[in-house]
């Protein structure tokens, strides 16, 4: 979550980034990985349109210890690990850290700086750009988590995006604590909406969010976005956050 920072990493660095007169340090994205081959795939093209290399934690290869590996075989002497997730949660908190650790150990001339997760108010623009005329309700779909922090940032995303269409709007999980996208459509349908759209807050298609999505759509929601992909504010945000680091 934009807001909450993540562990400090194992190797040490400064947190206004390199200096001007050394080279970039090369990004790794992060990301959960899924056994929905259309997740990695997303993934991958996000990596591509951010001149990024991508790992992956489970499910998909390479893992983020192996790519960050071959970045110091290469005799780079710094990279940035940057998490494609959008709350500042277990994987963000646990799992990356210990990439640092392990990458630090295996290569201890490579300093591993860790950004922080890609969750911010700006992606409420993508999420609500391709709209149809009409829209009335939003519930923007998440995948949920049992970090409260996590479950406020998407429910301040929800209400920056109901602010910037100009409707009531509100977060809806696929799984864990919180209200189901279902619930929250019934809740606005009860409060007069009739055209409720589904957003997604989601990096790249898998199974929670079509899970969501299939919550929302038996609810009675007349539209249904896509997750955010290579959208221009996450590419920018890559960058900002790398920058960050």
């Amino acid at each position: 979550m934009s807001d909450h920072p993540v562990p400090e990493p194992v190797a040490a660095h400064t947190a206004a980034g390199p200096a001007p007169s050394e080279p970039p340090r090369p990004i790794v994205l992060v990301a959960h990985g899924s056994p929905d081959p259309r997740s990695p795939e997303a993934v991958r093209a996000i990596a591509r349109a951010a001149g990024a290399d991508a790992g992956f934690l489970e499910f998909n290869d390479p893992h983020p210890v192996e790519v960050l590996r071959g970045i110091a075989d290469t005799g780079v002497p710094a990279a940035v690990a940057l998490p494609l997730l959008l709350t500042d949660a277990y994987h963000s908190r646990t799992d990356l850290p210990e990439v640092a650790r392990r990458v630090q150990e295996a290569r201890p001339g490579l300093a591993v700086a860790l950004a922080r997760p890609v969750g911010d108010l700006s992606l409420a623009a993508a999420l609500v750009r391709d709209l149809p005329y009409g829209i009335d309700g939003l519930v923007v779909c998440a995948a949920g988590t049992r970090v409260d922090e996590g479950r406020a940032h998407v429910a301040a995303v929800a209400e920056e995006a109901g602010r910037l269409l100009g409707v009531p709007a509100g977060p809806g999980f696929a799984s864990g604590p919180g209200p189901k996208a279902g619930e929250t459509v019934a809740r606005l349908r009860d409060g007069g909406a009739q055209r409720v759209a589904a957003v997604c807050y989601f990096i790249a298609p898998g199974i929670l969010c079509d899970t969501a999505l299939a919550s929302a759509r038996e609810a009675g929601v007349v539209h249904t976005g896509e997750p955010l992909g290579a959208a221009p504010e996450l590419l920018d945000l890559i960058a900002k956050r790398a920058a960050e680091a």
